[in-house]
Formats: C-alpha cells, sequence, structure tokens
C-alpha cells in the first residue's frame, strides 16, 4: 500500500501521547499545592480552636476540643492529638484531688466528678509547626464553676479566676493578674470580645439562664523543648471558663 500524509495524519491522531515530563512536574507541584492548603487550613482551624468544660443532661462533666458553636473535634481524629486531661478539684483547704477522665468518640469524660462542684483541667496539642517556621507546644487550661462558689483563686498557668461576683473573673498568668488580655466571651444571648481591664479583670452581664463560657486567648512565650521526640521553640497557653445559671435561678 502506497504511503500517503494523510496516512502519517492518522497514525499520529491514533497514537496515544506519552505524558511529559513537564506534564507531570505540573501535576505534582499541583497535587502539593493542594496538599499543603488542606494542612494551612487544619492548623488554621485548630489555631481557632478552645478547650472547655460542660455539663451534660446526664449530670456530668465532659471536656470539648472545637471552635465554639461548631462541630466537636473526634475521635479517631484531631481530639487524639490532645493528651488525655488532667482533671482535679479544690478542697476546702485547697488541696487538689484528682479525678480521671476517659477518651470518647467526641469528648473527653470526667470521672467521679460533678457540675455541682467546681473543677480544673490541664491538657495538652501535639506539636505543631515546624521545618522553617517555629514550632509551637500548645496547652489549654479550663474551668468549670458553680455560681454559688464563690471567689476562687488562681489554680492553673493561665486561668480565669471567678471573683465573688457573678460574671466577672481576673486574668491570670503563673499567678499573677494580666492586664490588656483578650478574652471572648459566649452567652446565651450571642458573643462578646473584652478586654481585661489595669486590675486584669473582665466582667459580662449574666441576665439570661444558659451556659456561659468565656476563653483568653493564647499567651505565648519562647521556650525549647521536646515533646514526643519534636522539638519545639515556643509555648502557647490558651484556657477557659464556663458556668450554667439554671431557669430557677433568673
Amino acid at each position: 500500500m502506497a504511503f500517503h500524509p494523510r496516512n502519517a495524519r492518522l497514525i499520529a491522531a491514533t497514537t496515544p501521547r506519552t505524558p511529559s515530563f513537564k506534564h507531570h512536574t505540573s501535576m505534582k507541584l499541583r497535587t502539593i499545592t493542594s496538599l499543603l492548603t488542606v494542612l494551612f487550613a487544619t492548623l488554621s482551624n485548630l489555631q481557632a480552636h478552645e478547650v472547655w468544660i460542660e455539663d451534660t443532661s446526664e449530670g456530668g462533666l465532659v471536656v470539648r476540643f472545637a471552635e465554639f458553636g461548631g462541630e466537636y473535634e473526634k475521635s479517631p481524629g484531631a481530639l487524639d492529638s490532645l493528651s488525655l486531661p488532667t482533671a482535679f478539684t479544690l478542697g476546702s483547704e485547697g488541696k487538689p484531688k484528682a479525678g480521671p477522665a476517659e477518651r470518647k468518640a467526641d469528648h473527653f469524660l470526667l470521672l467521679n466528678l460533678s457540675p455541682k462542684s467546681s473543677a480544673h483541667i490541664e491538657t495538652a496539642y501535639d506539636v505543631m509547626g515546624g521545618g522553617d517556621k517555629p514550632a509551637r507546644k500548645p496547652f489549654f487550661y479550663a474551668r468549670w464553676h458553680t455560681i454559688d462558689a464563690g471567689a476562687a483563686k488562681p489554680a492553673l498557668t493561665f486561668d480565669l479566676v471567678p471573683t465573688a461576683n457573678l460574671g466577672e473573673a481576673r486574668v491570670t498568668f503563673r499567678g499573677k493578674p494580666l492586664p490588656g488580655t483578650k478574652v471572648t466571651a459566649y452567652l446565651p444571648g450571642g458573643s462578646e470580645d473584652l478586654t481585661a481591664d489595669a486590675e486584669g479583670l473582665v466582667r459580662v452581664a449574666v441576665e439570661k439562664p444558659g451556659f456561659y463560657l468565656l476563653v483568653g486567648k493564647a499567651q505565648r512565650e519562647a521556650q525549647n523543648g521536646f515533646w514526643g521526640g519534636r522539638a519545639y521553640d515556643t509555648l502557647s497557653h490558651n484556657c477557659s471558663l464556663a458556668w450554667r445559671v439554671p431557669a430557677s435561678k433568673r
């Protein structure tokens, strides 16, 4: 059969093309970019997360990890990156009494602790960052306060300490007042952004029954160390204070 230029065009059109090196490189770069975008979005979301104690309808206390108002982190998942909380109450003489905790599907259950008594927890998240950026080790501290417990004393490294006035708390860091701290208040009627005054105090109006949560914005300090074999050069401290006002109290 005589060769015709038309046959050459037909062969070229029907022969599978081998992807070029440039094509492979472009696909890899797009994949890496997508993965980095997901990673940075995840880290940003986790930076906006809070840890707090809340009561349950069954009469217990649980520890939540989430951006307040959003979906709770779960196990398996991001909840597994939080260490099992160290939970305790303070007796009449101020001595801590430990209470065990158990990891559940979307919370930590505080065993042997009741919403009728104040409680505290400490927990830590895995080292974040690294490589070309500073690595950070986040710590979280949370309080549950009963509204008839009266004034409290600092008991956590970064703390929101209730005063004798309902809705008022003093921000402390390593036992000392921390003026100027930014605090977000989640209230039954919405949310407010607060700033601690010269004495470290913040205040919210307690006008409705329901769940109240104050969250202190992260305090960072330069500190080198290791956690789980990973190096870090910064500590971040996050704290919260929660209480509930029953309908019968208002």
